[in-house]
């Protein structure tokens, strides 16, 4: 598949499932996924998805206590009752290996904030990935 229909393919995945797993009523901003793919190309892709009372207007990522700066930042709205936001996060460069700890933090419109940490774990060579965080 090539990389653009791959990165759709992820994005709406991920649109889907933090759809579903935000409460109905949530009255807190929430981050429910930080989910990431290191290749061996040097190529880092993240998504962060959120909810809240508010809209979100950003999102970092912090790879262990290092602040990522991202060369691309892409955000999808979709359930607008929600708040529902997806943010594409794209570093050129090694960014993340095994072990390694990734934090998505999120802000709203009134500047609350959330957090949520995941894992990177080991890849899949084959599909010349070297770390996948979750």
């Amino acid at each position: 598949m090539p990389p653009k229909k791959s990165t759709l393919l992820a994005v709406l995945v991920t649109a889907v499932l933090v759809a579903v797993a935000a409460p109905a009523g949530a009255t807190d901003l929430t981050v429910d996924v930080v989910a990431a793919s290191q290749f061996d190309s040097g190529l880092f892709i993240a998504i962060v998805g959120a909810h809240g009372p508010n809209p979100i207007i950003d999102a970092q990522l912090v790879v262990n206590s290092t602040v990522l700066v991202p060369d691309k930042v892409e955000d999808y709205s979709f359930d607008h009752t929600r708040n529902v936001t997806l943010f594409k996060i794209v570093k050129y460069g090694q960014v993340a290996k095994p072990g390694d700890t990734l934090t998505g933090i999120v802000t709203d419109t009134l500047a609350d904030h959330a957090s949520h940490t995941s894992v990177c774990g080991r890849g899949l060579p084959a599909l010349h990935i070297t770390s996948i965080c979750r």
